[in-house]
């Protein structure tokens, strides 16, 4: 009944500071309205200014065995009954021009244009999954079995062979999966598109008994050419089975995620002026230990943080139109959250009361809220930052909200952000605890 009585209190000590509630009711569902309007661009079709987006190209065919079976294919195949031997040779030569690795490494990844979005390593399929996981890189591009010997079949003959190539994109790079989605659909839009003027050439000579196509060699041409005046235009793009982010569903999570800190700030002043008010005292001298005063500060922390997102996810979800996901994921991760947020609080409360000063929770509010929002991605996504700074990015709390909250609105379940809310649940019981530590002895209850 003691805590109760303390959670009560505290709850009516901060719902009387109006200044407070503004910070952190009013104003993040303020900024979360003009940043979802003023840079919705960003999200949708705008042009990024980042660094190169580093993905790996898996080859899973061996281009000379391609070759050799091209080249056996045009002599034995019923493309050659049809045409003279003249032009069989011509063909055969041109492929060697016609070479879909030097057009696919070297005309359109290696071009002006595209070297500016991307940078590649081939590696091979085994470590695919691993740089994946590990961030290294942000997307693979996987290069299909006989990948030359189709490429070579459609640009030299009038026959078509299917090739897919796969995309595998690291589901915390967004931003990155969007460009390297639009950056191989520029690709396929300009192979394709001299494929079929290629098609039309060949198909014309045919039917006009034509058997010297000598201006193969001009088609093949195009190609090289058609690459190097490539456009890439960045555009939202469905990962397969999953929601693209929209700039109102970003920050949405990403105000929301930076202003429950405050919450952290606000209950950091909590003991110490208990202390300059002789109620800390009190309590301790009427039987209320360290634990079932901190306690309390812990639980009115985490019902303030737990408000909060509720609030906004009400507001963001009818005003904005966002779309939150599973609902007990979301659950989750806001109850872990809001612990990590409640532990985070009775540390700088804890701090703040052995310093004997508000400069610890002052600091906090003023430097260190900032620097995980920065970190964690509250103002602009950790994509675009420096690497040095995203590797850094898991010092943020916020951070890990916001990852989650994103990933469950792309459309994973608890499962798939049961490890985030792990680690923010136990680094609020990891807080909690080092609270208690620091107001442990005596001094912790002199009037």
């Amino acid at each position: 009944m003691k805590i109760i009585s303390i959670i009560i209190k505290d709850l009516k000590t901060v719902l009387s500071d109006k200044h407070a509630l503004a910070i952190m009711i009013l104003m993040p569902m303020i900024l979360m309205t003009i940043l979802s309007f003023a840079l919705k661009g960003s999200f949708a079709t705008g042009e990024y200014d980042m660094d190169s987006v580093n993905i790996a190209v898996v080859k899973l065919y061996d281009a000379e065995s391609d070759t050799e079976m091209f080249e056996e294919s045009l002599r034995d195949g019923l493309f050659s009954k049809s045409m003279g031997q003249e032009t069989l040779d011509d063909m055969i030569s041109s492929s060697d021009d016609a070479n879909p690795e030097k057009i696919f490494f070297e005309d359109f990844l290696g071009s002006p244009e595209v070297s500016k979005l991307v940078s590649y390593t081939v590696v091979d399929e085994s470590r695919t999954m691993e740089l994946l996981k590990s961030g290294e890189i942000s997307a693979a591009v996987i290069m299909p079995e006989r990948f030359v010997y189709s490429m070579k079949y459609n640009l030299l003959t009038p026959f078509r062979n299917n090739v897919d190539l796969k995309i595998l994109v690291n589901p915390d790079r967004e931003i990155d999966g969007q460009v390297v989605n639009a950056v191989m659909k520029a690709y396929t839009d300009v192979i394709s598109s001299v494929i079929i003027g290629k098609n039309v050439l060949i198909e014309e000579a045919m039917s006009n008994g034509i058997s010297d196509l000598k201006d193969i060699d001009d088609a093949v041409e195009q190609i090289t050419s058609a690459m190097d005046e490539i456009e890439v235009s960045i555009t939202a793009v469905e990962v397969e089975g999953k929601r693209s982010i929209k700039s109102a569903d970003y920050y949405a999570s990403a105000m929301m995620t930076m202003f429950i800190l405050f919450a952290a700030g606000n209950g950091g002043r909590m003991l110490l002026e208990e202390k300059d008010n002789r109620t800390y005292q009190r309590m301790a001298v009427a039987g209320t230990g360290r634990f079932g005063i901190l306690a309390g500060k812990f639980a009115v922390i985490f019902i303030i943080a737990s408000v909060q997102i509720a609030v906004m996810i009400l507001f963001s979800g009818f005003v904005l139109k966002v779309y939150w996901g599973d609902l007990k994921a979301t659950a989750l991760v806001s109850a872990a959250s809001s612990m990590a947020v409640a532990g985070l609080g009775s540390f700088v409360a804890a701090f703040t009361f052995k310093s004997g000063n508000y400069k610890m929770a002052n600091a906090f509010d003023s430097v260190i809220i900032q620097v995980m929002a920065l970190l964690g991605g509250s103002f602009f996504p950790v994509d675009v930052m420096p690497e040095a700074m995203q590797k850094l990015s898991f010092l943020s709390l916020n951070g890990i909200a916001l990852k989650s909250y994103l990933k469950i609105m792309m459309g994973y379940g608890v499962q798939d952000i049961y490890a985030n809310a792990a680690i923010l649940s136990a680094v609020g019981a990891v807080l909690l605890a080092a609270a208690v530590m620091l107001l442990s002895g005596k001094e912790a209850v002199k009037c």
